[in-house]
């Protein structure tokens, strides 16, 4: 084994149990409160918002960042995404904002090694450390489940270095107090960022967070994107290697690459655009052709590559589709390429999206226009350009939307959708638009798009079937 000589404070247990974490949550509201009062205490001295605006995101942000690092789970999960869906955020605070709640996709405060060991031999044997070549005792990330490690394998398993994640003990019992204190949370988080938000972030990830406990479900998810990538150019998935995985371990292969944040402050807009159509493909051809599609697209889990290539990691959180329900997608963007607006496009998605066939023309209105919206990218002049501009508008409709249905008293909300699976997609207008949008990357997206209808055997649009014909016989298209 190699010590590396951390010097970072460690984490020898979670608190798992409800009422230790109510109390947790208790305590990072009071601090919330405390970063408030203080902000508003500066804008009586000083009578400047600016200032006072400053000093409320950066005092809330560390706050947030130490606090639901510490927790791990749900909290740190919805951190996370806040960590970079920060359009609520006033502009001129998003990069200290970022920068201080950036700690939260890779590199939150992790546990003891003792404590993580008592995993890995658990789950692998006696001593299982030993099985590896080398194995490095400080962590090189440390994320919501569990923390990696490096190491070497022994030359009969390839002598190559993987990347080895170990869960944390007690995360799951910590889970379902989570679960069990949703409410808690909204209103605890709420006291800086927008409800909205906040309870559209917890609700996306709730029913999905307990299958990230099981390293069985995401190797197999892992090796099956692994294997349906492998010949690309552009997009690559680390391989599992059975040996050294189990129930609560997870060994992959390692992979050298640049982190997203780092990436962006120095890319060319060349850069920037390869990098955004590798993301993209791994998406929506995953999504359309494999009928799989990764919920959980934060910028921790990407390592950029040079020549436009990006590594993806950490596959727990995979959504499957079947063929009919991805036929149903692919018909409402068609029919808003082709033209459909208002109650044309609303009775579109009611079968594919479970929308309410009786909903008053109000809403029908509303949705509609919200869809119109969210296919901008897809419907604009070609190429079009991810920008914070979008996301923001893109995020101002959603919490307008979601008041209106709020309003009109509908069970749960827009977002309850009664497609399996629907709910997802959000995950693309709330997380993969905001990483476009971070690079700022430009592309022909729709061409895109109808390449992998094309590639999964559904109907392209009839405004773009035509151009879609020039991708699919291009030398550069990609194969399954």
């Amino acid at each position: 084994m190699n010590d590396q000589g951390g010097k970072a404070p460690r984490l020898e247990r979670l608190r798992a149990g409800r009422l230790s974490r109510l109390a947790m949550l208790g305590g990072t509201a009071a601090r919330l409160a405390g970063d408030a009062a203080l902000a508003a205490g500066r804008l009586a001295i000083t009578a400047s918002t600016d200032a006072a605006s400053k000093s409320l995101y950066r005092n809330a942000g560390r706050t947030l960042a130490r606090n639901l690092g510490e927790m791990k789970g749900l909290p740190m999960k919805v951190g996370q995404l806040m960590s970079y869906i920060d359009d609520f955020v006033p502009a001129d605070q998003r990069e200290s904002w970022r920068a201080t709640m950036a700690g939260l996709q890779t590199r939150s405060q992790p546990m003891t090694f003792e404590a993580i060991d008592a995993i890995l031999c658990a789950d692998l044997g006696p001593q299982a450390h030993a099985g590896f070549a080398r194995f490095d005792i400080e962590p090189v990330a440390a994320a919501s489940i569990g923390q990696v490690h490096r190491a070497l394998l022994p030359e009969e398993l390839g002598g190559f270095e993987v990347a080895v994640k170990i869960q944390y003990p007690g995360i799951a019992e910590a889970i379902e107090s989570d679960l069990n204190n949703l409410d808690v949370i909204v209103r605890t988080l709420s006291a800086i960022l927008p409800k909205v938000a906040v309870e559209q972030s917890l609700h996306d990830i709730a029913d999905r967070i307990r299958e990230e406990c099981d390293y069985h479900r995401e190797f197999n998810n892992t090796q099956l994107l692994h294997d349906f990538w492998s010949s690309d150019a552009t997009v690559s998935v680390p391989a599992p290697v059975a040996e050294r995985s189990g129930a609560k371990v997870l060994t992959t292969r390692w992979v050298d690459g640049m982190r997203f944040d780092a990436a962006c402050r120095d890319a060319s807009q060349a850069e920037r655009d390869a990098w955004g159509a590798a993301i993209f493909r791994f998406a929506f051809r995953s999504m359309y052709v494999l009928g799989a599609f990764n919920g959980d697209p934060h910028p921790g889990n990407y390592l950029l590559l040079p020549e436009g290539r990006v590594a993806f990691i950490d596959h727990g959180c995979v959504q499957r589709y079947s063929h009919e329900t991805l036929l149903g997608f692919a018909t409402v963007r068609n029919a808003a390429a082709d033209g459909a607006r208002g109650d044309a496009l609303y009775h579109a998605a009611c079968k594919a999206y479970g929308l309410p066939e009786a909903a008053d023309a109000e809403l029908r209105v509303a949705i509609a226009d919200y869809l119109v919206l969210s296919f901008e990218p897809l419907l604009a002049p070609q190429p079009y350009l991810y920008s914070r501009d979008y996301t923001g508008r893109l995020g101002r409709s959603t919490a307008n939307v979601k008041l209106l249905v709020a309003k009109k008293m509908m069970r749960t909300g827009l977002f309850d959708l009664g497609t399996p699976g629907a709910v997802f997609l959000l995950r693309i207008n709330f997380g993969l638009n905001s990483v476009l949008a971070d690079l700022g990357a430009c592309a022909d997206w729709p061409q895109l798009v109808e390449s992998f209808y094309q590639e999964a055997g559904l109907p392209c649009s009839l405004t773009n079937q035509k151009s879609v014909l020039s991708i699919i016989a291009s030398p550069s298209s990609s194969g399954a």
